[in-house]
């Protein structure tokens, strides 16, 4: 009996290895303020009954990483999916230098991918209800990604990064607006940006909250709160103001709790603000930047950190951000502003033709989709079936359908066109 117990419980342990060793592994990483729309994709593309597991509290939808287990719809694919998602740049440096993430890993923004044995669990209810968040950070050994969200052109990346070319699916839009955080209570009202109040917040580090407001007494500073320089939202920030986006940048980290010096990797936001200070300078991904110039590499983590009340500390801060994570400092007091005198709505994205249309916003840009050079086989099938979702389905939960646009540009930031298509 005890041997063939022994029997059994070896041939258990082969078929376990066997099965997970069929698995097809896709890692994706690329831009935080897509994450909802991939996250919602993966949902789509598994058979009902995958298991999955993320970072943090607050649902996969805004977790940075996370693993789902299941397989695939229409081909039967056994899948692991594992999600880094750390900035639009980051994943363009990533596929075309073939970057690897995670411990020891050569990209320098952060992240890994989560191992197998992380908890995972099914959707609760209805989707995206369900999994096992708080997931450590227990990371595999570093490896590259097998695809790329980016709300950039490759030719935005920095020089090193813009060959070789990489496969480019444009697969939606992606809208941004800033967000004013209030410090000491307003003495006037705060509505609109121009790109010039953007250039002398987040260039020169000068503006202050009466040039937005209009009222004179409103004299606090209004300090730029930001991305790092692997961000997407950064680079659409720099480009929809007409600033060129190389330009080094004045932006500060919030101080919490009485501490009074910056740090990079900053701390875990927390407690109460009580001051703020330039960005320490850094090294990221072979390139070194000045002080101020850096920020934070989560859109999430970002409206998290300019959410938390104020302790006798009266600046105000200007953010930008994605939809999703605009959402979160708006509903904690933030203020969305209009940019150029125009307000953000889908309508006034999608162009002129549109029901609802009042003035053509310009702060927003492409989703990319790339792929990892020689990406092929199941893959290939994986990240494809993902594309095509995104594309015709769940590029609504961060963003716009690209099949909605009335109007194209042919760059970030470049001049907004009836019609055409985008790069062209």
């Amino acid at each position: 009996m005890k041997i063939l117990k022994a029997v059994i419980a070896t041939f258990v342990a082969i078929m376990a290895i066997s099965s997970a060793s069929a698995q097809t592994v896709i890692h994706i990483t690329g831009s935080t303020a897509y994450r909802t729309a991939v996250y919602y994709a993966i949902n789509d593309i598994l058979q009902p009954g995958f298991v999955f597991g993320y970072s943090g509290t607050s649902g996969v939808v805004k977790a940075n990483q996370a693993i789902f287990t299941g397989t695939t719809k229409t081909t039967n694919l056994p899948v692991i999916i594992k999600t880094s998602f750390s900035g639009s740049v980051g994943g363009i440096s990533t596929l075309a230098a073939g970057l690897t993430i995670g411990p020891m890993g050569t990209f320098t923004g952060g992240g890994g991918w989560l191992v197998d044995s992380t908890g995972q669990s099914g959707v609760t209810g209805a989707w995206p209800n369900g999994g096992t968040g708080g997931a450590p950070a227990n990371y595999d050994p570093a490896v590259t990604a097998d695809m790329a969200m980016a709300d950039c052109f490759q030719a935005s990346a920095p020089a090193m990064y813009r060959t070789p070319i990489l496969t480019d699916h444009i697969v939606g839009v992606v809208p941004f607006v800033f967000v004013a955080t209030k410090g000491t209570a307003a003495l006037g009202t705060v509505s609109n940006i121009t790109s010039a109040q953007v250039k002398t917040a987040f260039v020169s580090g000068t503006l202050k909250l009466s040039a937005l407001s209009g009222n004179s007494g409103d004299t606090e500073s209004v300090l730029a709160v930001g991305r790092d320089e692997d961000s997407g939202t950064r680079i659409q920030t720099l480009a929809c103001s007409t600033i060129g986006v190389e330009t080094a940048l004045q932006q500060y980290q919030p101080l919490f709790n009485g501490n009074l010096v910056p740090t990079d990797p900053p701390p875990a936001p927390a407690g109460n603000i009580t001051g703020a200070a330039l960005w320490p300078a850094k090294t990221l991904n072979g390139i070194k930047y000045p002080l101020g110039d850096s920020g934070y590499n989560s859109g999430g983590t970002l409206a998290t950190a300019v959410s938390l009340p104020r302790s006798g500390y009266g600046n105000w801060f200007i953010t930008p951000f994605g939809l999703n994570d605009a959402a979160t400092a708006i509903a904690a007091g933030g203020i969305e502003l209009t940019f150029n005198g125009k307000s953000y709505s889908t309508a006034n994205v999608e162009g002129p033709e549109v029901s609802g249309f009042t003035g053509q916003y310009a702060f927003w840009g492409y989703e990319h989709l790339f792929y990892a050079i020689g990406l092929k086989g199941n893959a290939s099938v994986v990240v494809k079936a993902i594309q095509t979702d995104l594309t015709a389905v769940s590029a609504v939960q961060s963003g716009i359908l690209i099949s909605a646009m009335k109007v194209s540009r042919d760059t970030d930031g470049g001049k907004i066109e009836d019609e055409g298509k985008p790069g062209t």
